[in-house]
């Protein structure tokens, strides 16, 4: 009667997943809505980029990334109206009506710490990941012209009104991320929060014909989605020297 206890508590425990190591490199894809002072120059916004993550045997993670921030999306007005002629058009040097398009673009990076939390004790490397840190964040607009006809925005003109802005930020996630066993479907997805502290960088705006010194608070809020791939990786408790593939 002991050996069948002691063999159905071995096999019980050979179905649970053991804590690993692991290294991750992830690509993701973000979809944002501005909030606050954001909301007033721009309107929903894409986002591309990756992450490199290591996750420590009892869950806990440390990860760096980066991603672009793209938007077709401008909704602050009036900013090349000092070109606007009588006709109320935009008037090129050859005579001609100037078709300007606006968008924005930008970039942001972070570094992040956070708590892997399971759902389960058969699936002890995935569950509830809880993120937050630091990074840097800068948007600005882009404008779009047939080139050598419109000299206002040509050179380095066009900085007088592309509001260059950046600042420190903060970022915060909170979603599902799963690594698979097998390294069949490796993916995490969830709710991110950025908060840039950020400031025009621009000495003048042409267009309001002062420099812009207001503080800005540029908040972003979104769903993330990513897929990872397992560089490598160990079982926790293991020795340097042990590592295996995470994958075999």
């Amino acid at each position: 009667m002991w050996a069948f206890s002691a063999d159905t508590a071995s096999v019980a425990s050979s179905k649970h997943s053991n804590y690993r190591n692991t290294v991750l490199l992830c690509m993701n894809y973000g979809r944002q809505a501005p909030i606050g002072l954001l909301s007033k120059r721009f309107g929903g916004s894409n986002s591309v980029g990756f992450t490199l993550a290591y996750k420590f045997g009892k869950n806990f993670q440390v990860q760096g990334g980066v991603n672009t921030i793209f938007s077709g999306r401008v909704k602050e007005s009036g900013i090349l109206d000092s070109m606007i002629g009588n006709g109320g058009l935009l008037i090129d040097n050859t005579g001609t009506y100037a078709d300007v398009r606006m968008y924005e673009r930008g970039y942001h990076w972070h570094i992040d710490f956070g708590k892997l939390i399971p759902l389960g004790s058969f699936e002890r490397n995935s569950g509830l990941l809880i993120t937050g840190g630091l990074g840097f964040m800068q948007h600005k607009l882009k404008f779009t012209f047939q080139r050598t006809v419109l000299p206002q925005l040509e050179n380095n003109y066009y900085k007088g009104y592309d509001r260059l802005t950046n600042g420190l930020m903060v970022r915060g996630f909170f979603g599902y991320q799963r690594i698979d066993p097998k390294g069949r479907m490796n993916f995490y997805a969830g709710m991110e929060l950025l908060n840039g502290f950020t400031k025009n960088r621009r000495s003048y705006n042409y267009d309001t014909r002062k420099a812009d010194t207001e503080l800005r608070n540029d908040m972003l809020l979104g769903l993330k989605i990513g897929i990872m791939i397992s560089l490598s990786g160990r079982q926790a408790g293991n020795k340097k020297g042990e590592e295996e593939r995470f994958f075999e």
